[in-house]
């Protein structure tokens, strides 16, 4: 027959065991809980001071952009025309009473002023008296050259006539080819000049200049032979031309 005190015990050490386990059962179930809520508040707020691995703080920020104004592009509603000049409007004359004027004496038409002109088929030309003549080149020593000018019958500058210096100079040949008023800015209308040196050279009569037509480049003159000389007041040769007909 079974010790009563025996089985008392056996339910009493049951009844501690039991209650061991569902305080351990609740301690976990709170654990439990309280590792969830924690897990729910860092991904709420991953900056609480729960969180062992909080995200690095970013900087501040200086708050929204402000609107800065921004300049107006207003394109062109019609393709401006191109550039092409246009021709100046030409004034139309008016009947005005011309005013009695005193006679003023005649004047005589300076050379200069009167218009080039061109040489007809056939004509013939010499030299102008005076020429050749020497001067010094108002540019210095470093030059030497031929230049002058080429007149009609009437006095008047010839632009457009072939005019071609050949010969020798210093045992060099020499053959070159200009038009009559191709240097009008140093001897004005029907001026020409021909380069030859960059220094003084003496020679006799082994260079020549000679009046052409340009076309066909027939003589209108003869070959005219040239003196040159090694000093300085006289490294520039002027030779020009007159008309002596038809």
């Amino acid at each position: 027959m079974d010790d009563p005190f025996q089985s008392e015990s056996r339910l009493a050490g049951m009844n501690v065991g039991r209650l061991v386990v569902n305080i351990l059962t609740g301690l976990i179930l709170l654990a439990t809980l309280g590792l969830g809520a924690g897990y729910a508040l860092t991904f709420v707020n991953p900056q609480n001071p729960y969180n062992p691995y909080p995200p690095p703080t970013l900087p501040a920020t200086l708050g929204p952009p402000t609107p800065t104004n921004t300049p107006a592009i207003y394109l062109p509603t019609e393709i401006p025309p191109s550039a092409t000049p246009r021709p100046l409007p030409t004034a139309v004359p008016t009947a005005t009473e011309t005013p009695a004027v005193s006679p003023t004496p005649p004047t005589t038409a300076t050379p200069e002023l009167t218009p080039p002109v061109t040489a007809v088929p056939g004509a013939q030309f010499e030299l102008q008296p005076g020429s050749p003549s020497f001067t010094s080149d108002e540019r210095g020593c470093t030059h030497m050259g031929v230049g002058g000018k080429a007149y009609d019958s009437g006095g008047a500058p010839i632009v457009g006539l072939g005019i071609r210096l050949g010969g020798q100079l210093a045992g060099q040949p020499i053959q070159l080819d200009k038009f009559t008023g191709s240097d009008a800015d140093r001897f004005g209308f029907g001026g020409y000049y021909f380069e030859l040196s960059d220094t003084p050279t003496a020679s006799d009569n082994t260079l020549w200049v000679q009046l052409l037509d340009p076309s066909s480049e027939l003589p209108f003159s003869e070959q005219v032979f040239l003196d040159t000389f090694d000093t300085c007041d006289q490294n520039l040769i002027l030779v020009n031309w007159k008309q002596t007909g038809s």
